[in-house]
């Protein structure tokens, strides 16, 4: 029985942290270009000019539902800030326009719902 609990002990554990290591929003615009092509989206990237205070660009991806024109796609608008603090800003003022808008680290995005657990 001993036996049983510490493999389940190491299990979880090993679940847990490649969890968190693997299931997280990336780190740079680069991260995350790379991240949503690698899961079959289209995706256009840019650097921000003077857009909001601390952006330093966004993405755009899009990714085909299905076969038909009437499928549609997935969309996801995400800007990546300098700070988190900066990015808490712009989210709370965009708050007031979209209520769907999300924030997670230095990460401000927005899409349909299979879009944002891919991102993430």
């Amino acid at each position: 029985m001993k036996k049983f609990l510490k493999f389940l002990t190491m299990t979880l554990a090993t679940v847990a942290a490649a969890t968190m290591f693997f299931a997280c929003t990336p780190s740079s615009l680069e991260k995350a270009t790379a991240k949503m092509e690698k899961a079959g989206y289209s995706v256009s990237d840019y650097t921000a000019n003077d857009d909001a205070e601390g952006c330093q660009g966004g993405i755009l991806a899009t990714k085909k539902k299905g076969e038909g024109l009437l499928d549609g796609s997935y969309k996801i608008i995400a800007l990546f800030f300098d700070t988190k603090e900066n990015a808490e800003a712009f989210h709370n003022d965009a708050k007031a326009i979209t209520s769907n808008i999300k924030l997670d680290g230095k990460w401000v995005y927005w899409g349909d719902e299979q879009a944002e657990k891919d991102f993430n």
